[in-house]
């Protein structure tokens, strides 16, 4: 991050950054967001790679961190056992900071007790349809 603070100092270039989702407040004359790239529990490493760049762009325009790279679900449990490789080339699945995955994703977004609140939503939810979606996967 030195790096990129340190390039951002230097001369301004007008860009355009589009992300997944972009939260902000308004601080006086200045809005402050914070930016996140969504991508599947298991993304290609190209996909990393441009999601990558956009958060460097973002984090030296805003001269901050303020982007993340977030995967709103965690096929392997919990942090350290992450073991899809392809983004691993791009970011340390298991250690950075910007890296935000299944339950620190969605607390970050909606505060302590999101995650377990989407969870209960989506077992209720999913009880309503139980019947229709068996139905329908045995009859295919």
């Amino acid at each position: 991050m030195a790096e990129v603070f340190a390039a951002a100092s230097g001369s301004k270039e007008a860009c355009r950054v589009i992300v997944d989702v972009a939260i902000g407040d308004s601080e006086g004359d200045r809005t402050s967001h914070d930016y996140y790239e969504i991508k599947s529990p298991k993304p290609n490493s190209d996909q990393t790679k441009v999601s990558k760049e956009k958060m460097l762009k973002l984090t030296a325009m805003e001269e901050r961190e303020c982007a993340y790279y977030a995967l709103p679900f965690n096929p392997y449990g919990t942090r350290s056992a992450y073991a899809w490789s392809p983004p691993g080339r791009w970011l340390d699945m298991t250690k950075d900071r910007i890296v935000l995955i299944g339950s620190e994703f969605w607390e970050r977004l909606g505060g302590p007790g999101t995650w377990e609140d989407l969870l209960t939503i989506a077992h209720q939810e999913g009880e309503k349809y139980r019947d229709r979606i068996e139905a329908y996967l045995l009859d295919n």
